[in-house]
């Protein structure tokens, strides 16, 4: 009985395409760590998000937190979680941990946005008030 040829054997075909997710992933993971984030999106998901392996909207959700994308994180993860029964946990996890960061994160940028309006307001306080001590800059 005569060897079917490489490219019509199913499991090759397979294999060859587990192999390429597993080497694309590998890749994007080392693109994200190194503050690639764009470099890292563009390559998970070649075929669109809708063709997206659990691994690769797992990553692809990483990298949108990294960017501050909150609700597409978000989003992935929830994609993630409904096509696989045995990562739901997981993604579920992360789902939770988002939200806590996601606060924690809001608190963080309105300090910083009081703290900022609070010095520009005492800046200009000041101002004024060298201004009107030292008389008009400004001959009459």
């Amino acid at each position: 009985m005569p060897a079917a040829p490489i490219g019509e054997n199913q499991e090759v075909t397979r294999l060859v395409r587990q192999f390429d997710e597993r080497l694309r992933l590998a890749r994007a993971t080392e693109l994200a760590s190194c503050n690639r984030l764009l470099e890292a999106e563009s390559l998970l998901c070649p075929g669109g998000a809708a063709a997206a392996s659990v691994a690769e909207l797992d990553l692809l959700a990483r990298v949108h937190v990294k960017q501050g994308r909150f609700d597409a994180a978000k989003r992935r993860w929830e994609e993630a979680a409904s096509r696989s029964t045995e990562r739901a946990a997981e993604m579920e996890r992360c789902l939770k941990a988002l939200d806590a960061y996601a606060v924690q994160h809001y608190r963080r940028r309105l300090v910083i946005w009081w703290t900022s309006l609070l010095l520009l307001t005492l800046w200009l306080v000041i101002s004024f008030y060298v201004i009107l001590k030292r008389g008009s800059p400004f001959p009459p």
